[in-house]
């Protein structure tokens, strides 16, 4: 491990992202007619060309001990929250944290608990005094019915009623939580943002202003930044881009795969009831075939990690409720 730790998880309300470079009008004009005008160029995208490697692999050790840097003075709550950006690492890097602290990581519930909301069937089979969610997005489904399981589940885990525990909740997930639930979640943590020296150490070598202009292009997010620095670094390949076609639909299932940190086929047609099951399917293979989305080995639909600045963009276009990172 390096003898100065440039990881740090800090309290949520200290969070800042690093400044943006400035950006000319020309060379934004000209990002603008490059999207409009070469768009059509990239339809036949093939996903697995655009599977780079090396943007997950990073020394989770550095990262797992500055958990312990700022907890270990502290006498812990009941339970705390990690909000966790998508593909920034934190859910693999507290799995770590938590085999090597004694801590259980917790399966999610069953549709049909979810549905009933039914929260002691769930904890009853794997009970454990000190405990992981790893993923709390597998916890819920934005419909009526799914909803009520989150819902009974944050005042049993704020009262201490389920032990000592660690939540990492997907960034999208609780900027949804923060405007929908009449309560704010206490001790609330994240990993601060990817500084030029993170990314030296993560393997990015370049000047100080390259590493800057990456780090404030990725907003922060280390795994972003690793996804970004590997395209720059083969010249016959490119960010995947929108399809020309992308509209109001598009954005609906854009904005519900973060949500729940990807959804299985049927889960989206579930919290998208009015778009018809045809539509859905021409949506997705349309969004596969340009690189925005992937569908994984469980059969989950996923967005890509090269795609996800775009897809940020687009949804802040439209007017979507965004993460905080």
């Amino acid at each position: 491990m390096a003898e100065s730790n440039h990881w740090q998880l800090i309290p949520l309300d200290t969070f800042e992202r690093p400044s943006a470079p400035a950006t000319t009008a020309i060379q934004q004009a000209w990002s603008q007619l490059r999207k409009l005008f070469i768009a059509e160029e990239d339809d036949d995208v093939n996903p697995d060309e655009q599977d780079f490697p090396h943007y997950r692999e990073f020394d989770l050790a550095p990262a797992v001990a500055s958990i312990d840097t700022c907890w270990d003075a502290d006498e812990p709550p009941s339970v705390r929250f990690v909000i966790s950006a998508p593909f920034s690492g934190s859910g693999a890097i507290f799995r770590e944290w938590a085999k090597q602290n004694g801590y259980q990581q917790l399966e999610p519930p069953s549709l049909e608990q979810l549905g009933q909301a039914d929260t002691d069937a769930w904890w009853q089979q794997q009970a454990s005094e000190r405990w992981l969610i790893d993923e709390f997005s597998s916890f819920w489904l934005r419909t009526t019915e799914h909803m009520q399981f989150m819902r009974a589940l944050l005042p049993r885990l704020l009262r201490g009623e389920l032990g000592s525990g660690v939540v990492v909740i997907d960034s999208w997930t609780f900027a949804f939580l923060h405007r929908a639930w009449p309560l704010s979640l206490p001790h609330c943590y994240c990993f601060a943002a990817a500084t030029p020296e993170l990314l030296k150490d993560s393997g990015v070598i370049a000047s100080d202003k390259r590493l800057r202009n990456l780090a404030a292009k990725a907003r922060g997010n280390l795994g972003v930044a690793l996804a970004l620095w590997a395209v720059e670094q083969d010249e016959e390949r490119s960010l995947p881009r929108l399809p020309s076609e992308a509209d109001d639909s598009t954005a609906f299932i854009l904005y519900s795969l973060l949500l729940h940190h990807g959804l299985k086929g049927e889960y989206l047609q579930m919290v998208l009831p009015l778009m018809a099951a045809n539509q859905l399917d021409v949506q997705l293979l349309r969004l596969q075939q340009n690189g925005i989305i992937d569908l994984d080995e469980n059969k989950v639909w996923r967005i890509n990690v090269y795609a996800y600045p775009d897809v940020r963009e687009f949804l802040a276009a439209r007017g979507f409720w965004l993460d905080g990172f």
